[in-house]
């Protein structure tokens, strides 16, 4: 048994962090997914809060690691 997570830049602050590959929080830029990092969603949460929108869901098995068993959900 054996886990796997992605290691790469967050999208919004540049800097490298792991993440679960199918339930991190991205953004699509020219039709490819870009990962978010914690810190930049909690920040991106606390924005919309503070402007009446709902915050975004965060899986809470985002920023984890997944077994390397495990069937993804969703990958687009």
């Amino acid at each position: 048994m054996g886990y796997m997570s992605c290691i790469s830049p967050c999208y919004g602050c540049k800097n490298i962090f792991e993440y679960n590959p199918y339930h991190v929080p991205s953004i699509r830029i020219n039709d490819v997914r870009e990962p978010v990092c914690e810190a930049c969603m909690h920040k991106i949460n606390a924005y919309r809060i503070d402007h009446g929108l709902d915050p975004f869901y965060i899986y809470p098995d985002a920023y984890q690691p997944i077994d390397e068993d495990e069937s993804p959900e969703v990958i687009n």
